[in-house]
């Protein structure tokens, strides 16, 4: 920083190098701040009850193809995971995972909606 003559000149530069450590400072608490929000994540029971509500809202859209057939449990498995990364993006990255955790659920509680839906309606 140069010296000036003038006082005032000097005054503002003094205050706009203040200025901008406080600026910086505070960028970098806020940063710290969302950073830790972002990395604390849901919870896994948090996880499964998101994707069983993924899982039993798409049943209950396909509850008529499920009964005559015309879709399979696959089917419905593979829109429930894509449902879930669309309406919780920052859970996992890919569909792939939001399947892996649906697909658990079906393997622990039965692959009939009802099972797995009325467990839900309980949670």
């Amino acid at each position: 920083m140069k010296t000036s003559k003038n006082p005032r000149e000097s005054k503002v530069a003094f205050g706009s190098v203040r200025f901008g450590r406080l600026s910086s400072s505070l960028a970098a608490a806020l940063l710290c701040v969302f950073a830790g929000a972002a990395s604390a994540g849901p919870n896994s029971s948090t996880i499964n009850q998101l994707a069983r509500k993924a899982y039993c809202s798409e049943a209950k859209i396909e509850s008529s193809g499920l009964e005559n057939g015309r879709v399979s449990y696959k089917q419905v498995v593979e829109r429930a995971s894509n449902r879930a990364l669309i309406e919780h993006p920052n859970v996992y990255r890919d569909s792939y995972a939001w399947k892996a955790q649906i697909v658990a659920l079906l393997d622990q509680d039965g692959d009939e909606p009802s099972q797995l839906c009325n467990r839900h309606l309980l949670n």
